[in-house]
């Protein structure tokens, strides 16, 4: 399989403490982290460039919109938007049980 624009890729997660800003060290902030957010991002652009092509991620570009506190779920989504040559950006999007949480883009190398 190849890599293609408008491919597209999502994760579903439960957001638990192990994903919160309070474990990664702001005592007290038991909502979803940026940096566990951004993980999530590129996880959904990874599926979005498919298993049969390896990727690598080299830019991580969000805006963390709202907090999503640990009990609630995210649904981040991502769909290949450009390819040029090695690289392929996805543009990413999320939602948690009641807003959007996230948009911006992923940027993936083929290796």
């Amino acid at each position: 399989m190849t890599v293609s624009i408008g491919q597209t890729g999502s994760v579903k997660r439960d957001v638990t403490d192990a994903l919160s800003a309070h474990t990664l060290g702001n005592p007290g902030v038991h909502v979803l982290a940026t940096p566990c957010l951004a993980g999530l991002c590129d996880k959904a652009a990874a599926e979005a460039c498919g298993t049969d092509v390896p990727t690598r991620r080299v830019r991580v570009d969000i805006r963390h919109l709202a907090a999503t506190p640990v009990g609630d779920r995210v649904e981040i989504n991502a769909e290949i938007i450009d390819i040029d040559d090695t690289r392929v950006i996805c543009r990413v999007t999320g939602r948690d049980s009641s807003r959007e949480i996230v948009s911006g883009t992923v940027e993936r190398v083929r290796i």
